[in-house]
């Protein structure tokens, strides 16, 4: 690979945006962030966030989530940071008020007292909507200095693809997505030792 490629790859990774995806590196060891693929909901010079989205987690909704009426909605794990608090993602827009666009086709948060009543008038499905267990969270430099040591690799998706792709197969396949220059990491067993 001449040096001007490696260049362009490593300035577009050190430059994240709002609705991108984070895939962590094969050697990652990190319960949270091992194998983890990451969307952005926030990035600035203060800081980022962000919400695992491949780690979904096998307790219904109404056994993490209490006072919200019968909902067969997923539940993913989030990221390390608030455990204690739920956050969502949907695919309704402004039908929820105070909703944040990420992408196209993808909010973050709202109201969720109307969320409340949406679920309980049956106006919004299982399907449009993801709730996080906690959120994974960047001091300001943090996620630029975790890039140039290559923790991460920066990718786009669309929305349609994040929410399609079955979770325990979204990391190798985004992967392999990113070209060949990344088609040795699915390679990597996932425990090193097992090598």
């Amino acid at each position: 690979m001449k040096k001007e490629e490696l260049f362009k790859i490593q300035s577009n990774t050190l430059n994240p945006a709002i609705g991108n995806v984070l895939i962590a590196e094969p050697f990652m060891n990190d319960f949270y962030f091992r194998r983890s693929v990451i969307l952005l909901i926030d990035h600035n010079e203060e800081g980022s966030l962000g919400v695992i989205f491949n780690k979904r987690l096998a307790i219904p909704f109404n056994e993490i989530v209490q006072g919200f009426p019968d909902f067969k909605a997923d539940v993913y794990l989030g990221g390390p940071v608030e455990t204690d608090r739920i956050f969502f993602i949907h695919t309704i827009g402004e039908m929820i008020p105070d909703s944040y666009k990420i992408s196209d086709g993808l909010y973050w948060s709202g109201n969720i007292n109307v969320l409340k009543s949406m679920i309980k008038m049956d106006l919004i499905k299982p399907h449009e909507i993801r709730f996080y267990v906690g959120y994974a969270g960047w001091d300001s430099g943090q996620l630029r200095n975790e890039l140039k040591a290559n923790t991460w690799l920066v990718g786009k998706f669309s929305s349609k693809q994040l929410l399609t792709t079955m979770p325990g197969k979204m990391w190798k396949s985004f992967v392999r997505q990113m070209g060949k220059r990344y088609m040795l990491w699915d390679k990597f067993p996932v425990n090193p030792s097992e090598n």
